[in-house]
């Protein structure tokens, strides 16, 4: 009948089991492989800090930077007039 549920024959099981390539490690070469992924995660830590460090410290500057006023800007439009007429 039409109206019956079918099988889906494309999800089948793998003949082979899956194995993850650290079951394929011996113990000692578990244990180095820790060992570099913490130090590159120690690594990536450190400059994830100092490149926050550098933005925070990129605010805190563009913050407090005054603006020139009015006179400073007519004073400097100035000055440079006269060292290009001078």
């Amino acid at each position: 009948m039409c109206g019956t549920p079918k099988t889906n024959i494309s999800a089948t099981i793998p003949k082979t089991p899956f194995r993850s390539f650290m079951a394929t490690m011996s113990l000692a070469q578990r244990k180095r492989f820790a060992e570099v992924a913490n130090r590159a995660e120690e690594r990536r830590e450190i400059r994830e800090n100092y490149q926050r460090q550098i933005t925070e410290k990129d605010k805190l500057n563009s913050q407090h930077r005054a603006k020139p006023s009015l006179l400073a800007k007519l004073k400097s439009w100035c000055d440079q007039t006269v060292k290009l007429m001078g």
